[in-house]
């Protein structure tokens, strides 16, 4: 077995605890970890696709859903995208014609970090995405094998100060998905975002490296 299909089987074998939830949990469930690596069972909804504008509860903007699919003129006049060019590259590559999924929903935000020991701020962000042929959210396992392949990409990342969860949510407006969690610590904002942008370098060519028909059993 390669990585990605180690990775896999583990998350399965404590998957099929959770397989007949029809909600999320109360809280976030670990289903595997290593290094900077985690898949967990998210305990909070994917966002209901598409959903309008609006404000968020610590005074943020959420500015809406906005279809990028395979149109990559649109992802710079996205405002979450705007001035963070290593986003829209990672953007146009996982929304590609080419590409099995798309994203429906991305932030990030700089912060600072009190923990001894630890570079004293970090980048964090998120990217939601589904699987383009609605049909394959309807199984977890669908995700949990996408989920795999991303990770093998960054295997050791937290050698440059990464981690990177995939979190399996569900969504309200189709069954499964995944949240793509990425922090990236540095010294400064600047080493921060350096090292965020080789992670999402690494993320998107893996996702271009999938077959446009991937899922589980796919040969990546």
């Amino acid at each position: 077995m390669n990585a990605a299909e180690d990775i896999a089987q583990a998350v399965l074998s404590k998957w099929d605890a959770c397989r007949e939830l029809t909600a999320p949990p109360s809280e976030p469930v670990q289903l595997w970890g290593e290094g900077g690596r985690r898949v967990f069972l998210h305990n909070k909804w994917g966002p209901a696709v598409p959903y309008p504008p609006a404000r968020r509860a610590g005074g943020s903007q959420n500015f809406g859903y906005t279809r990028i699919k395979g149109s990559p003129e649109l992802i710079e006049a996205i405002p979450e995208v705007a001035g963070f060019p290593e986003l829209a590259t990672f953007l146009a590559r996982i929304n590609s014609s080419e590409s099995p999924i798309e994203s429906v929903g991305c932030e990030k935000s700089f912060f600072p970090n009190d923990v001894q020991g630890q570079p004293p701020v970090y980048i964090g962000s998120y990217i939601d995405v589904l699987f383009t042929e609605m049909a394959l959210n309807e199984s977890a396992d669908n995700a949990i094998y996408l989920a795999a392949n991303l990770l093998k990409a960054v295997e050791l990342c937290e050698a440059w100060w990464a981690s990177v969860s995939m979190m399996l949510q569900r969504f309200k407006s189709c069954p499964w998905g995944l949240m793509l969690h990425i922090t990236n610590h540095g010294r400064d904002e600047a080493e921060a975002r350096k090292l965020w942008g080789v992670t999402l370098d690494r993320l998107g060519k893996a996702v271009q490296a999938l077959p446009k028909g991937f899922r589980r059993g796919s040969d990546a």
